[in-house]
């Protein structure tokens, strides 16, 4: 039987399409034009502002999946085109520090959904042990 959408879940979709969205548009205008001069402020968005539609996109996956293989949809999702990114790179040494230093923010954003979504779930067994 397939869950309807409550509002929590179409409000967790619309934060991720939307940071999704805006962390779009920051990668393409850091590299719109060559030479690449990219300012410091735009750096440090274009490393680590994925971690935020990774975070609404892994929560409403804890919210919406079963525990299983589809929990790791995202990392799969990173490890596709890093291995892609790799191979083509020749698997230097420099290749891997640099796709290691682009996952850590979505990583820490999945990382930090499951942390939510367990204490959510503590937290409501915790209060249905209580009432009985």
């Amino acid at each position: 039987m397939v869950r309807r959408w409550n509002k929590t879940d179409r409000v967790l979709l619309a934060f991720t399409l939307v940071t999704f969205a805006v962390y779009a548009v920051i990668l393409i205008t850091a590299f719109w034009d060559l030479p690449l001069d990219i300012p410091p402020e735009h750096q440090f968005l274009l490393l680590y502002a994925h971690c935020i539609p990774m975070f609404f996109l892994e929560l409403l996956l804890c919210r919406r999946a079963n525990w299983g293989w589809r929990l790791l949809l995202p990392v799969l999702l990173l490890a596709i085109p890093g291995v892609w990114f790799l191979a083509t790179a020749e698997w230097y040494l420099l290749a891997w520090f640099m796709v290691g230093w682009w996952c850590v923010a979505p990583v820490a954003g999945c990382l930090l959904a499951w942390i939510v979504w367990g204490a959510q779930q503590s937290m409501r067994h915790r209060k249905g042990s209580d009432e009985t």
